[in-house]
C-alpha cells in the first residue's frame, strides 16, 4: 500500500512504526492527513512544504521510541496555532492525551504574539513551556524534537535569528535534554548551536579532527578487537550475560571545544577523544518474582559491569584520577555507567564506558524511556524526576518570567556536584555550591541554625565551594543568632537565598511588632491608663479596624513602628475619654502656633530652634521634639536622632511644618567630593562667590586614595536655593558629587546627594 505524503518522509515514519498495531498506524496516518490538509500551500523559510517539519518532528519522536500519542502530537503540534484546527477536533479524533500535549505546545507559542518586548517574550515562552512540562513530560520531549529539527534547518534563517536561537538552544534546550537524560539529542543540539555561535572555531576544530580521522579509526578498531576477545573469552562473563555490544564513538565537537577552553588544553591533550562503549545484556533472573527479582537483576547488572571493568584494567594501564563511577552515584538525570581512561597497547589514551542495556537506554533516551513503545504496549511514566518537584516549587515562588528562567538555569540546568551526608546519602547541588546551600537543601531549620561546617572531617569556612565526593557535615546550634547577611554573597541556589531573605524579613517584622507594641504600652503607662485592660485582643482588633480597616493588631503595631500612626491616636481610640482631655488645650495655649523661624508646631506655646545635628532648611520634611527646659527642637525626619526619638519617646515628638509666607536663611553643611588637583579649592570657592555667597566655614582634606573633601557651611533660603548652589559646584572639573551632611565634629545625619529643586 502506498501511503499519502511519501515524498514528505511519511513513508519512512510508517516504516519506523512497523512493529506497532494496525490501529495505531491508522491513527498516525489520520493525523498526517489532518496536518497535511491544514498546512496545505504553506512553505517554510527554506521553501519546502511546511508539512515536512511536523513529519520530521514525528520521525525524531518515533526514533526515540516514544508512544503513539506523542508521535501524533508531533504531527499536529502546529495545527491549532497556525491553522483552523481546534483542540476539540484533536481530542475528538485522537483523545485527551494528544490534546493535552498539543495544547501545551500551543500555549507556549501563542505567547509570542502577546509580548512587545523580545526578551520578555522569550522568557515568558520558556516559563510557560517549563510549567507545562510539569503536567506531562511528553510536552517537553515533543518541544525538544521540534527544536532539534528547527536547528537542523536553521541555515535558512537570517544570521541574527540564527545566533539568538542557537544561544537559547545552548542555554536552555541542550541542558534540558541532558537533565532528561536524552544524551544524543543533547549532543546534537550543542554541536548545531556551536556551529552557528562560533562558526570559525567550529570549522577549525572539525577540520583538525578530520585530518586525523583514519588514524583514530585504526586505533579504535584495534582496541575493540582486543577488548572483544578479552570479554568473550572470559568464562564468568559468558555465564552471566547473553549479549555484549562493543562500539567506538567520537567525542562531540562542542564537548571537545568546551573542554579545551575550560582546562586550557590543546587538542592533543584531550584524553577521551577516542572512546569505546561496552553494553552488556545480563541473563534474566527466572527463579524469583516481584521485588526480589528486580533486586537480583539490579545486582547482576552491577556485577557484570564491575567485572568487565576489572578485565579492562587488567588489559590496559588505567590513568590515575580518570575513573568515574556513575553506577554507585548516578547523575541527577538517572545516567549510570562506568567511565575509565586507559593507555592502549598502541600508546593512545582511550576512554572506555561500561554499562548494562537498561543503563544504556536511560543514557540515550532518559525520561523518554518511560514512554517507549515495547512489545506492543506503552510503558507508563515511572519515578518522576525529583527536579520536576523543584521546578514546581520555583513556579510557586517566582512570578517574574525572567527571574524564573534565570533560577531554572542556575538551580536546575547548571552543572552539578555530588556530595554526601555523614550517613552516606547523596546530595546533588549546582556547581559552586557551598555548605550553606547544602544546609538549606537539607532543611530550612538546619540552614537557619548553621554555625559551621566540616568537609571530609575538617572545619572549613562556610563560603568554601563543594567538590564532587565531599562528605559534608553541618554544625548547627539552637543558640545560633541565625543567618548572616554575608551568606547572600556566596549562597548560589535560589532556594537557599530565598530562605535566608525570608529569615531576615521575619526577624525584621518581629522586631517591628515588638517596637510598636512597646511604644503603645509606654504611652499608656505614662498616662497611668490600665494597660492590660486596654491592650486586650478584642479592643486592639476594634481599634485596628477603625484606624486601618483590618482586624489584625499586628498591622497596628507595624503602623506605630513605621510612624504611620502615633501612640496618642491609638490611645484615644482605645480610651475615648482621652479625646475629651486632649481636645481642649490649656487656657494659655493657642494651637496651632507659628514660631519665629517660620515653623508651625502643633499645640506648643514654647519657642523653637533648629537642631544642630541635621540643620533642617525650608523644604525639608521636619518634626519637633519637646526638650526638657529648652523648648522644641526641629529636626529633619530622616535625622538619625529623630528616628531614635520617635522610637524611644514618641509622646514628646510633634508634627511640624514650614510657614510658606516666611523667607529666612538657614545654615547648611556641604561635603564636596572630588579628585584632588591643584586649584580645586579656588575653583569651588569661585562658584560660591559668583552666586554672591560667603561661606561661614571652609575645611579641606585629601584621603590616601587621592579623593578630596571640601566642607562648606553656607546660608541658603531653601531646598531649591541649595540645589542651584550644588549644581554650580558639581559643574567644576573633577567634582564628583555634593553631599549634604551634619556639622563637622558632631553627630551628623548621613550624607545625602543634593539635587536641584529639593523635595518641597
Amino acid at each position: 500500500m502506498r501511503y499519502p505524503g511519501v515524498v514528505y518522509g511519511f513513508g519512512q515514519l510508517l516504516d519506523t512504526l512497523s512493529e506497532r498495531s494496525e490501529e495505531e498506524r491508522s491513527r498516525v496516518t489520520r493525523a498526517f492527513e489532518l496536518a497535511d490538509h491544514a498546512h496545505a500551500g504553506v512553505k517554510r523559510k527554506s521553501g519546502e512544504p511546511y508539512i515536512t517539519h511536523p513529519v520530521a518532528v514525528a520521525q525524531i519522536l518515533a526514533d526515540l521510541g516514544m508512544d503513539t500519542d506523542a508521535v501524533i502530537a508531533g504531527l499536529l503540534h502546529d495545527t491549532v496555532e497556525d491553522t483552523e484546527v481546534t483542540f476539540e477536533e484533536i481530542e475528538a479524533g485522537f483523545g485527551p492525551d494528544v490534546r493535552r500535549i498539543v495544547e501545551g505546545e500551543t500555549k507556549v507559542s501563542k505567547l509570542t504574539k502577546m509580548s512587545s518586548n523580545l526578551q520578555d517574550e522569550q522568557a515568558e515562552n520558556l516559563r510557560q513551556m517549563l510549567i507545562a512540562m510539569t503536567g506531562d513530560i511528553r510536552i517537553i520531549i515533543v518541544k525538544l524534537a521540534d527544536r532539534l529539527h528547527n536547528m537542523r534547518t536553521l541555515g535558512s534563517m537570517p544570521p541574527h535569528k540564527q545566533a539568538r536561537i542557537a544561544r537559547e538552544t545552548l542555554e536552555i534546550f541542550a541542558p534540558l535534554a541532558h537533565r532528561l537524560g536524552i544524551g544524543h539529542i543533547k549532543w546534537e543540539l550543542e554541536d548545531l548551536s556551536f556551529r552557528y555561535l562560533d562558526p570559525d572555531a567550529y570549522e577549525s576544530l572539525s577540520q583538525r579532527l578530520r585530518t586525523r580521522q583514519e588514524e583514530r579509526e585504526e586505533h579504535i578498531s584495534s582496541a575493540i578487537t582486543q577488548l572483544r576477545a578479552a570479554l568473550y573469552e572470559d568464562p564468568e562473563l559468558d555465564e552471566w550475560v547473553v549479549g555484549i555490544d562493543i562500539a567506538g564513538r567520537s567525542k562531540h565537537l562542542y564537548s571537545i571545544h568546551n573542554k579545551m577552553l575550560k582546562e586550557g588544553k590543546h587538542l592533543e591533550q584531550i584524553f577521551d577523544l577516542l572512546a569505546v562503549r561496552v553494553i552488556l545484556t545480563p541473563r534474566p533472573v527466572v527463579a524469583l518474582d516481584g521485588k526480589a527479582r528486580e533486586r537480583a537483576e539490579s545486582a547482576r547488572e552491577k556485577q557484570v559491569c564491575y567485572h568487565s571493568l576489572g578485565l579492562v584494567h587488567s588489559m590496559w594501564t588505567p590513568i590515575p584520577g580518570r575513573f568515574k563511577d556513575y553506577i554507585a552515584v548516578p547523575k541527577p538525570n538517572g545516567y549510570q555507567s562506568l567511565h575509565t581512561t586507559v593507555i592502549s597497547t598502541a600508546g593512545q589514551p582511550i576512554e572506555v564506558q561500561i554499562r548494562s542495556m537498561r543503563m544504556h537506554e536511560v543514557a540515550e533516551y532518559g525520561v523518554a524511556a518511560h514512554w517507549m513503545y515495547k512489545g506492543g504496549e506503552k510503558i507508563g511514566e515511572k519515578n518522576r524526576e525529583g527536579w520536576i518537584t523543584q521546578l514546581r516549587q520555583l513556579q510557586n515562588e517566582i512570578t517574574d518570567a525572567s527571574d524564573f528562567v534565570d533560577a531554572v538555569k542556575s538551580d536546575l540546568l547548571s552543572g552539578r556536584v555530588f556530595v554526601f551526608t555523614p550517613k552516606g546519602d547523596t546530595v546533588n547541588l549546582p556547581q559552586g555550591a557551598t555548605p550553606i546551600d547544602f544546609a538549606y537543601h537539607i532543611h530550612s531549620r538546619i540552614g537557619d541554625t548553621t554555625v559551621g561546617a566540616r568537609l571530609n572531617g575538617s572545619i572549613v569556612p562556610l563560603n568554601t565551594k563543594l567538590k564532587n565526593g565531599d562528605m559534608v557535615e553541618i554544625i548547627a546550634s539552637r543558640n545560633s543568632p541565625g543567618p548572616s547577611q554575608d551568606w547572600l554573597n556566596f549562597a548560589v541556589t535560589r532556594s537557599a537565598r530565598t530562605k535566608i531573605r525570608h529569615f531576615f524579613r521575619q526577624r525584621e517584622r518581629q522586631e517591628a511588632l515588638t517596637s510598636g507594641h512597646d511604644q503603645l504600652e509606654r504611652y499608656l503607662r505614662k498616662r497611668q491608663l490600665p494597660v492590660r485592660q486596654l491592650m486586650r485582643t478584642k479592643l486592639l482588633e476594634d481599634a485596628t479596624e477603625k484606624l486601618l480597616g483590618s482586624r489584625n493588631p499586628d498591622d497596628l503595631y507595624l503602623a506605630l513602628h513605621s510612624s504611620k500612626l502615633q501612640s496618642g491616636q491609638v490611645a484615644r481610640v482605645l480610651a475615648p475619654q482621652l479625646e475629651q482631655e486632649l481636645a481642649a488645650p490649656p487656657k494659655h495655649i493657642e494651637a496651632p502656633r507659628i514660631e519665629s523661624g517660620g515653623v508651625y508646631v502643633q499645640g506648643m506655646p514654647t519657642s523653637t530652634k533648629t537642631a544642630n545635628c541635621c540643620h533642617p532648611i525650608r523644604g525639608d520634611h521636619i518634626m519637633g521634639y519637646i526638650t526638657r527646659g529648652r523648648g522644641v527642637t526641629i529636626h529633619r525626619v530622616d535625622c538619625p536622632n529623630m528616628v531614635r526619638l520617635l522610637k524611644e519617646e514618641p509622646d514628646r515628638c510633634l508634627p511640624a511644618s514650614w510657614d510658606t509666607g516666611t523667607r529666612t536663611n538657614s545654615l547648611v553643611d556641604l561635603d564636596v567630593v572630588a579628585t584632588d588637583r591643584p586649584g580645586l579649592l579656588s575653583d569651588v570657592l569661585a562658584v560660591v562667590s559668583e552666586q554672591k555667597r560667603s561661606p561661614l566655614k571652609v575645611e579641606a582634606g585629601v584621603s590616601a586614595g587621592g579623593t578630596a573633601h571640601i566642607y562648606l557651611r553656607l546660608a541658603v533660603l531653601d531646598q531649591q536655593d541649595l540645589g542651584f548652589l550644588a549644581d554650580g559646584i558639581r559643574r567644576v572639573k573633577d567634582v564628583h558629587d555634593v553631599m549634604r551632611v551634619g556639622p563637622r565634629g558632631g553627630r551628623s545625619a548621613p550624607g545625602v546627594p543634593v539635587r536641584a529643586g529639593g523635595d518641597d
